[in-house]
């Protein structure tokens, strides 16, 4: 009996044995897989419109192998890449589509602020400040609405009229805040100091517009309203025909805003009339021809006092 077993442990040690001789032999043989080289490239995150300044929630990164990767494609750790915030698109993209440097015209390229002009449309430039450009944190590629606020006291007696506040242009895009027609970085440490903020902003608008900014920057102060960002579409033409079809707002006056001016107690405005002066009183005039006296009335021109108030003097008529 125990021959049986050392037999039958003996049988079972060889197959367990042929079987890993026969597993080494067959990975030995099999050939090596080969390791497939990918980069990191940078893609469109989203469906991007013609004309668009690129910012970054319009740009992702990708995992391509080598041999798919286009030329002049944005890898990531290689030197000099190029950023792609705040340049120009030059053509439509699909979303996940790997932008290139022929993709976009960068903000340094000669001529970008007018590539970046539409159509039919107009660069013009507003003075702001700290307050009405929202501290500086307006950037190019924003949507703003300018207001116009004007001083009324030269024009109306009326303290519910006194200052006035409209909506003169509205879902207009910044094209460039001062010099700079390019996006900051989110996470760069090169912040503007406030001394050295921008005094204009260029925007973009109609040849319309663009009257109506001129008249209101003489009429009065403006401001700029920054827009959200989520919009319907981002499409120029959708944005232009939602600027264009914006309901006409009626002004905001001072008296709808502060309940002080509303009570503000209104001051009886007396009207004081000038009476002409009284007649003087008519006294005889003595009129002497040689030894005869005879009296007289005197004659209107003779009445009328004169202009330091004195009586009239009496003319001696012609005989």
């Amino acid at each position: 009996m125990s021959n049986i077993i050392k037999f039958a442990v003996l049988l079972v040690g060889a197959l367990l044995f042929a079987l890993i001789v026969r597993v080494v032999v067959a990975n030995a043989s099999r050939p090596a897989q080969k390791t497939i080289a990918t980069q990191k490239v940078q893609v469109s995150a989203a469906d991007l419109p013609q004309g668009l300044l690129l910012r970054d929630d319009d740009l992702s990164w990708k995992v391509l192998p080598v041999a798919d990767v286009p030329a002049n494609a944005i890898v990531a750790g290689t030197p000099n890449a190029q950023d792609l915030k705040g340049a120009l698109l030059r053509h439509s993209v699909v979303n996940g589509a790997v932008l290139t440097a022929d993709d976009v015209i960068m903000p340094s390229a000669p001529g970008f602020l007018a590539a970046t002009l539409k159509p039919d449309m107009r660069a013009v430039s507003v003075a702001v400040d700290d307050v009405s450009g929202n501290a500086g944190l307006i950037q190019p590629g924003d949507y703003v609405d300018l207001l116009l606020t004007q001083q009324m006291e030269r024009r109306t007696d009326s303290p519910d009229l006194a200052v006035s506040s409209e909506t003169v242009v509205e879902q207009v895009r910044v094209l460039a805040v001062g010099s700079e027609i390019k996006r900051p970085k989110n996470n760069s440490s090169d912040t503007p100091e406030i001394t050295s903020r921008a005094r204009t902003v260029t925007l973009e608008v109609t040849p319309r517009m663009g009257e109506v900014v001129a008249v209101a920057a003489r009429l009065g102060s403006l401001s700029l309203a920054l827009r959200s960002f989520a919009t319907d579409s981002r499409k120029p033409a959708a944005v232009a025909a939602a600027a264009a079809s914006s309901a006409q707002r009626t002004p905001i006056w001072a008296g709808d805003i502060s309940r002080a001016v509303r009570e503000l107690p209104r001051s009886s405005q007396t009207r004081t009339t000038v009476s002409a002066p009284a007649p003087l009183p008519t006294r005889p005039v003595a009129i002497y021809r040689g030894s005869e006296k005879s009296e007289g009335s005197p004659t209107l021109a003779q009445a009328a006092p004169a202009a330091d108030g004195a009586p009239p003097i009496p003319t001696v008529p012609a005989r």
